[in-house]
């Protein structure tokens, strides 16, 4: 049997029920409604900025390949500053990077390359600017510092191909340092590297061969 008795007693009882909890179940379904505005609204917001990073990219490789990058390198530093966790903002400084050493304005390089590895760039993309550093290190005969750097990656688990990389610019820093052993130390670690890329690997047996002379 109902615990009700009428009608009326079922609708005032349902009146109270709903003074009772009625404001917390609204509050409730705006939250979630609300929640779910704001995540279509950032998947829309994140789509959009990934887009644009896209499309400004595209840009800057196409001026970098037709050797017209200084045209529109304010556009890599905008990338660069609105979006620094991408990864075209990362692309996009190492090739400011490349640009500033062509001219040979080395220090506006080091300035791009330290960037990425500040902004938390992917590990790899990291790895490579680190080395781009040292060996820019190594021309300008800043020797502590691209030696500072490379015992920094040292300490790194790497892959076949990076180590190769890193052992190969050990190996120019041992040459700068008229340590030649170790030189040809370094270059010998990259020939027996099987996962080094075949050009390097054809390079450092030349270099190595250079030193044994």
């Amino acid at each position: 049997m109902s615990r009700y008795d009428t009608e009326q007693e079922q609708i005032e009882a349902i009146k109270a029920w709903w003074a009772k909890y009625g404001t917390l179940i609204l509050s409730g379904v705006l939250v979630v409604a609300i929640a779910f505005a704001g995540w279509r609204y950032w998947q829309s917001y994140t789509y959009a900025q990934s887009a644009n990073a896209s499309a400004t990219f595209e840009v800057l490789e196409l001026s970098h390949q037709n050797g017209a990058f200084g045209e529109v390198s304010r556009e890599a530093r905008r990338l660069m500053q609105e979006q620094p966790s991408s990864p075209y903002a990362g692309a996009a400084a190492m090739m400011l990077a490349q640009f500033h050493w062509e001219k040979a304005e080395s220090e506006e390089a080091l300035d791009a390359l330290q960037w990425v590895v500040n902004a938390k760039q992917p590990a790899d993309m990291q790895v490579t600017a680190q080395l781009r550093m040292a060996r820019i290190q190594i021309e300008l005969s800043q020797l502590d510092e691209a030696q500072k750097l490379l015992d920094t990656l040292a300490t790194q688990k790497l892959g076949g191909a990076q180590q190769a990389n890193v052992d190969y610019v050990m190996a120019l820093l041992a040459q700068s340092q008229q340590n030649f052993s170790q030189a040809q130390a370094a270059f010998k670690r990259v020939v027996d590297n099987q996962q080094a890329q075949t050009d390097l690997r054809n390079i450092a047996r030349l270099q190595m061969d250079d030193l044994a002379q």
